[in-house]
């Protein structure tokens, strides 16, 4: 028998002393002791009640209930469990699963709750009903659990109906404020300034005002914008109560705002917060930490979702942008389907490069490899399976026009993915390069006048020029201009200072750039043109002679480094083609493996090793292993066990 039933002064209890208990009872309290649910037993026509330590948590702060009447004792859910009890009198059981109980003395808080089990009569040894034996399980956890579930599905499936980010906040803040009955839901998103947060949209209910518009981050006080930023999510169950609020101007502020109690959750993204979702109890309240759980987990699913929906939308502005930008390219702009092999999409500019229809192209799956030259098509055949393969890259290759004249293309091709990551599309950029020779000049001046001196200067040079009256209307087609030279005249605000060299130095473009300024005897400013990518500095006045000569050296370097892009092109594509076994045997050389190591790892003898090995350096054109390995990784192949350490 438990010490607190023994204990207890039965004295005056119906049941009498312990002694004179029926052994029926004492038998049942002995099993409910030892049970691990919560018990209760509720024993003779005056239901007196008896429960084990699992259930104390049903109680909370609140008095003893030992030996006190079920309907006494449980009065707050007296109303749910008597009809159960009812039919347990009647000699009936039930059975009831997830149960919602609200609770109010267990943690000094009202909370939710949902409990399973079963109320069962006990007999005593005459056969008659001696009691009610109720037996308990909390199923909250699960509950809520399955409740957010549920919830999340449902928003997720409601959200990918949406297409705009504004429509995406307005309904994942009317959905969550309504799920957690609250007065205010909706987002703050950070302004550009990063003082302030703004609100596009947001729910609240009937009588509670919405908080559209700007809000200082000041007003919710230094220590709470502390944790937002560093990425925290704020609970505040009381605004007057809690130490983030309890400050005289910032508890004002809250309840001027109608938020006694909130939930803040952070979205912080590269270091910086960017944006919070809020949701607001005019009074106070309790959050739980499935609550809490809950709004950070639509935070960060719904903050996806407008990103998207912002992509989207800004994809499909830009759509008709890429029709215009494709159409005055200078390059073919390509998709293809890398099952049917047919081209989905090319640009006008193959019409003036292949020399025929676009149409054609796109009608017959197989019509631009027939364009190839005999000589190019094994290698360029290789671009399909690389691409398949999720490679980029480049290579040229010559085609041969209807009208029968031969133009020498550098295709630059990439794998597009579906949203599984599939490959199911590849893309390119054709550049007809047969003339390029880097005597194109591309000259961005603000002032129309000097810009008109320039060109002329360099048309009776014998450059093709194009000029740009800014550096954003030059970088805006920068990646598809055909190798050549850039004068800048940065003296005019469009130029844009030194942004252009930057920018191209940090793509790796092959557009060296020579500078044209002021520089007032001061070195520094032709200094700081070269540290920014580049290749000359030109002070003011300048002579024809200087910009020509500065032109010349630029032209020659273009040059170079064409050839050697060919040289590597070519040794790529002669790699690629490789059977897989001499694949197998150039990878082991460039491990450092020697015939008898690379034959023992890949199954074959040494003396085929070395056939392998001599057909490998008769296809690169190496006289020795040392320049074959050279010339691998000039070619950009690396060790595996590099990679590996990479």
């Amino acid at each position: 028998m438990g010490a607190k039933i023994q204990a207890y002064d039965w004295s005056s209890s119906p049941l009498g002393p312990i002694e004179t208990w029926p052994e029926v009872l004492r038998i049942t309290l002995g099993n409910m002791l030892h049970s691990a649910f919560a018990t209760y037993l509720a024993w003779g026509t005056d239901l007196i009640t008896f429960y084990n330590d699992p259930a104390v948590k049903l109680r909370g702060d609140r008095p003893e209930a030992l030996g006190q009447p079920l309907p006494k004792a449980w009065s707050e859910i007296w109303e749910v469990v008597s009809p159960m009890v009812v039919r347990a009198l009647r000699g009936e059981t039930t059975y009831v699963q997830d149960v919602p109980i609200d609770i109010v003395q267990r943690r000094g808080y009202p909370e939710a709750t949902w409990w399973t089990g079963s109320i069962s009569p006990v007999m005593d040894a005459a056969d008659q009903l001696g009691g009610v034996l109720i037996i308990l399980q909390e199923t909250t956890e699960r509950v809520l659990t399955e409740q957010r579930l549920r919830f999340l599905v449902d928003l997720s499936t409601r959200l990918r109906r949406v297409a705009e980010a504004r429509e995406v906040m307005a309904t994942a803040a009317e959905m969550l404020g309504q799920h957690l009955r609250a007065n205010r839901a909706g987002y703050y998103e950070l302004t550009e300034g990063g003082n302030a947060f703004a609100v596009d949209c947001g729910w609240t209910d009937a009588e509670t005002p919405s908080l559209a518009g700007e809000r200082r981050i000041d007003d919710f006080g230094s220590r709470i914008d502390r944790e937002l930023r560093e990425g925290r999510t704020v609970r505040i169950d009381d605004a007057l109560a809690h130490p983030l609020s309890a400050q005289a101007p910032v508890a004002a502020e809250f309840l001027r705002a109608g938020k006694r109690a909130t939930i803040i959750a952070p979205l912080v993204r590269d270091g910086g917060l960017v944006a919070a979702l809020y949701v607001h109890q005019a009074e106070p309240r309790h959050w739980s930490d499935d609550e809490v759980a809950l709004i950070q987990e639509v935070a960060e699913r719904t903050w996806t979702s407008i990103l998207r929906a912002r992509a989207e939308t800004a994809l499909r502005a830009s759509e008709e942008r890429f029709r215009q930008f494709a159409e005055h390219s200078s390059t073919v702009l390509w998709i293809q389907d890398v099952e049917t092999h047919a081209m989905e999409y090319v640009s006008p500019a193959y019409e003036a490069i292949w020399g025929e229809p676009v149409e054609a192209a796109l009608r017959d799956p197989g019509h631009w490899a027939k364009a190839v030259h005999p000589d190019d098509r094994d290698r360029a055949s290789t671009t399909l399976e690389r691409g398949q393969r999720g490679e980029e890259g480049t290579h040229e290759y010559h085609i041969i026009r209807p009208d029968g004249g031969v133009r020498w293309i550098r295709d630059t091709f990439f794998p597009i993915r579906d949203e599984q990551g599939r490959i199911r599309r590849i893309g390119g950029i054709a550049q007809d390069i047969t003339q390029h020779d880097g005597s194109i000049v591309y000259v961005v001046d603000g002032d129309v006048a000097s810009c008109r001196n320039l060109c002329l200067l360099l048309q009776g040079a014998g450059y093709e020029v194009q000029s740009f009256a800014s550096a954003q209307s030059f970088l805006a087609v920068a990646p598809v201009l055909v190798p050549g030279c850039v004068v800048l005249d940065m003296r005019t605000p469009e130029a844009g200072g030194l942004t252009i060299p930057r920018e191209l130095k940090a793509r790796r473009a092959g557009l060296p750039v020579i500078v044209l300024g002021e520089a007032g005897g001061n070195v520094s400013v032709g200094v700081q043109a070269m540290k920014a990518g580049a290749v000359d500095f030109l002070d003011m006045p300048y002579q024809p002679e200087q910009v020509l000569d500065a032109l010349a050296s630029a032209q020659a370097t273009i040059r170079e480094r064409a050839e050697q892009d060919q040289a590597t092109e070519r040794v790529r594509d002669l790699i690629a083609a490789l059977p897989p076994r001499e694949r197998e045997v150039l990878d082991g050389l460039l491990d450092g493996g020697t015939n008898k190591t690379i034959a023992r790892d890949i199954g074959l003898s040494p003396r085929t090793v070395e056939a392998h090995r001599a057909r490998i350096m008769e296809r690169l054109g190496a006289q020795s292993l040392p320049e074959l390995v050279q010339i691998a990784v000039a070619a950009g192949l690396q060790s595996k066990s590099h990679s590996r350490l990479g």
